[in-house]
């Protein structure tokens, strides 16, 4: 597919960085890409759980620079490996200070506790030791997939720490679309809530809390077979392209060659795509033993964050001759010609509230709301369909490090913007205004922390037609208002916003707010590239 090109920069929106199966937060770990996040603390060894292969930091005053060592892992098993390597001096990501340290790779071992000695090379007795209960082995990670669907790993085991807590490992490298994700132990009856759901980096960094306070990022469910299956654990994220921008080569934040833990600016990098999830839970009552879990299967199901076409979560209101339809950008870009009628369904609506049509407005694929106020020859196509579960969406949070671009008011003018995550207080065009959208090359995304006006004589015109190749958030309450006759191609994503579409233009995409307001002839069609069709 043409828009996957560039997926690694596909844009997405916040809830911020970090992404992982479920979870995420603690009082100063923001939820937000970058690397922004509290450095750990001192410790003798750093992180107390990864999988084998993965760098594993000693630290000791005892090391001496240039020395060689053996280091022996033993597992709770009774099994154990030996890895050598040389103290070098460093800065600790816990204080920023040189240090002596050693780095070693985990080797492969047994899944659980395991303790570690170090002994200088030539020598019998180590001169650190530490018990498996501050260390243990982690599975090799899950590669989270991109692609939309579901997806079962078979005889899966977890790893349990000595004091029960229970460990997954997590590779989202190639996950770069916005999406929703819902993963659960069938045949492992483990029960857990947010408060006991973390996750770290394999750095050691404590990246979030389950239970942050950030409305749609995390949900539990005990789902139909409570007995035999644990919790189903669902999880929200959107925001991946910044992350990868900031750290592209010759940036500021992209990484040091010689220590990958520091970036060329001297600021810590904080690795988001490889994590361990953290749960502390019981079975049957109890906690798990500690070692290897049972052996089970992991159900993950991946949403799109845009998987509806028109969203308005307390309200939506169609009036006059508006219409939503739906096409793929996979097959065509014509989204003038796309079809109508009950067969079109993924061209949905879906509000918490009422959906209010009246006059000729259509909605040419299924709803999905509390209530329906249908009036003049307003119709729906597909079906209807009461909501009975209320669905959140999470709220806009903007990543640090943006370039900021002020406010972009402009009145008979044209700008120009090429490619890369951009802060906008607001964006206001009118009186012939025109802002170009340069996404041949890669994606723009913008988060807005005002208003959005586009007048009836203005207009946003993406280079690249594909609506993933330009996203809009909106991180706070104000009003957004396009309008206008031309075609917009994009995603706006406003959750706590009034956004009127007018006029009688094409907007093509996907579009999420608090209130939804159409009028005029303005037309909706939904890219169902978006959930991956």
């Amino acid at each position: 597919m043409t828009h996957r090109l560039l997926s690694a920069l596909a844009p997405v929106v916040s809830v911020l960085c970090l992404f992982c199966l479920f979870v995420l937060h603690p009082l100063n770990a923001y939820a937000g890409c970058g690397c922004d996040k509290p450095p750990p603390p001192p410790a003798s060894v750093r992180p107390n759980v990864t999988y084998g292969g993965t760098p594993v930091f000693l630290f000791s005053p005892s090391l001496q620079v240039g020395q060689m060592y053996v280091v022996r892992f033993t597992s709770m098993s009774g099994q154990s490996a030996t890895v050598s390597g040389q103290a070098v001096s460093r800065r600790d990501l816990a204080d920023g200070l040189y240090k002596p340290q050693l780095t070693v790779a985990l080797p492969p071992l047994p899944l659980g506790p395991a303790s570690i000695t170090v002994t200088q090379a030539g020598q019998t007795l180590p001169f650190l030791s530490i018990p498996d209960a501050s260390f243990t082995v982690a599975p090799q990670p899950i590669v989270i997939p991109d692609q939309v669907g579901s997806f079962s790993y078979q005889n899966f085991q977890a790893a349990v720490g000595r004091d029960g807590r229970v460990y997954f490992s997590l590779d989202v490298t190639g996950t770069t679309m916005p999406r929703t994700f819902q993963a659960q132990a069938k045949g492992w009856p483990l029960r857990f809530t947010k408060d006991t759901t973390v996750f770290y980096n394999t750095q050691g960094f404590l990246m979030q809390l389950a239970n942050a306070p950030i409305p749609g990022l995390f949900s539990l469910d005990a789902g139909t077979n409570a007995a035999v299956d644990s919790d189903i654990a669902q999880y929200a994220r959107h925001e991946f392209n910044t992350y990868f921008l900031q750290h592209a080569e010759h940036l500021p934040h992209s990484v040091e060659p010689s220590d990958g833990n520091w970036h060329l600016d001297g600021s810590r990098h904080i690795d988001h795509n490889h994590l361990i999830l953290t749960l502390a839970g019981t079975v049957n009552g109890t906690p798990p033993a500690a070692g290897t879990s049972p052996a089970f299967t992991l159900q993950l199901n991946t949403y799109s964050f845009f998987r509806h076409g028109l969203v308005g979560t307390d309200a939506i209101n169609m009036d006059g001759a508006t219409s939503t339809a739906s096409y793929s950008s996979t097959t065509s870009l014509a989204g003038a010609t796309a079809p109508t009628g009950a067969a079109n369904v993924t061209a949905d609506t879906l509000t918490n509230g009422t959906l209010a049509m009246s006059n000729t407005a259509v909605v040419n694929g299924h709803a999905t709301a509390a209530a329906f106020k249908l009036s003049g020859q307003a119709r729906i196509t597909g079906q209807k369909i009461l909501a009975t579960q209320p669905q959140t969406f999470i709220p806009v949070s903007v990543p640090k490090g943006l370039t900021d671009l002020g406010t972009i008011s402009l009145s008979e003018k044209t700008q120009t913007l090429v490619p890369g995550s951009y802060q906008v207080n607001d964006l206001i065009l009118q009186d012939g205004g025109r802002l170009i959208i340069n996404n041949a090359a890669g994606p723009v995304t913008l988060y807005v922390t005002g208003q959005i006006q586009v007048a009836a004589n203005a207009s946003i015109t993406p280079m690249d037609p594909n609506p993933e190749k330009f996203a809009v958030y909106v991180a706070s309450s104000r009003p957004v208002s396009l309008s206008g006759t031309g075609i917009f191609y994009g995603v706006v994503y406003a959750p706590q916003s009034v956004v009127s579409l007018s006029g009688n233009g094409m907007l093509l995409g996907s579009f999420i707010a608090q209130q939804m307001k159409l009028s005029g002839s303005a037309a909706v069609r939904y890219d169902t590239a978006l959930r991956g069709q």
